[in-house]
């Protein structure tokens, strides 16, 4: 966002909840049509909870993922860092595309509810499930993979690398749930701490 001027970086959070919007209305259109699925049956499907998993146990998997990948990140970054080679960390200015005040609310609800829930149904679920012939492994690894680079912005190689063992994590659990939930749950909790970090700093 370096390219904008102070004026218009007024208007990039909402560039970020249209967008986001939109996005998820971009991963609902594949799966209903491409994948020849009938979306709300779908979401409702790979969104619910098997009863047999007790709520300590998907909380438990929930926290831990959470605290791997933000550990992940932060480790790979410190190593970076020390390394000295900070010109891998790439500069991003998140007070640019969060709300300010009251409608942070509407930040909140674009990154930590809308984006991980089409996210995690289109790379988690959608995206494993049709690479489920190159084996539980191997479709937990590709489509990763395409989770990082979908996030690659400039080919950031840390930006790859931690958002590439985020979705190895990510698809681990949703291969031990059979559902999206508990990644869901994960996702909008990383984001969510980016909100409240951004929000303090503003």
């Amino acid at each position: 966002f370096d390219l904008l001027t102070d004026e218009p970086k007024r208007y990039v959070p909402v560039i970020t909840v249209v967008s986001t919007i939109g996005l998820a209305g971009l991963v609902f259109c594949i799966i209903q049509w491409l994948g020849n699925l009938d979306v709300r049956y779908f979401i409702a499907d790979e969104m619910r909870l098997r009863r047999e998993k007790k709520t300590f146990v998907i909380a438990f998997y929930v926290l831990g993922g959470l605290m791997l990948s933000v550990g992940t990140s932060t480790l790979m970054v410190w190593v970076v860092s020390t390394a000295g080679l900070e010109f891998l960390i790439p500069e991003i200015e998140y007070t640019n595309v969060i709300f300010e005040g009251p409608l942070v609310l509407l930040s909140v609800i674009a990154l930590a509810v809308i984006v991980p829930i089409s996210e995690e149904l289109f790379f988690r679920s959608y995206l494993i499930s049709n690479f489920r012939k190159l084996g539980p492994t191997l479709s937990v690894v590709v489509s990763s993979l395409v989770f990082a680079l979908f996030h690659a912005g400039q080919l950031e190689i840390i930006v790859i690398l931690s958002t590439f063992v985020t979705g190895l994590i990510l698809g681990y659990v949703y291969s031990r749930f059979k559902s999206v939930m508990p990644c869901v749950l994960i996702h909008g909790s990383q984001n969510m701490l980016v909100i409240l970090v951004t929000a303090n700093l503003n």
